[in-house]
């Protein structure tokens, strides 16, 4: 697992407050009890703080799982590759 894939494993833990074993790429707010609307704003509020990537509205409210905030940080430079 990479730096950057640990920062955001650690971010969403604590955000979500879940389990590492529901960091899942596929996983979002059908899977995550605590992943509602307001959840999806301070994900992209602690996104920002700890990447510097500021999340558009529209990244926010089409946000479905894991793998879409990674595909949205990858899009804005950030690596998630060893």
């Amino acid at each position: 697992m990479s730096p950057n894939e640990i920062k955001l494993r650690d971010l969403l833990i604590e955000v979500l407050l879940i389990d590492e074993n529901q960091y899942k790429d596929d996983y979002g707010p059908d899977e995550i009890e605590t992943w509602d609307s307001l959840a999806s704003v301070n994900i992209a509020a602690a996104v920002e703080k700890e990447f510097g990537y500021v999340m558009s509205p529209e990244e926010m409210a089409s946000m479905e799982s894991i793998g879409d905030i990674k595909e949205y940080l990858h899009s804005g430079g950030i690596d998630f590759n060893e």
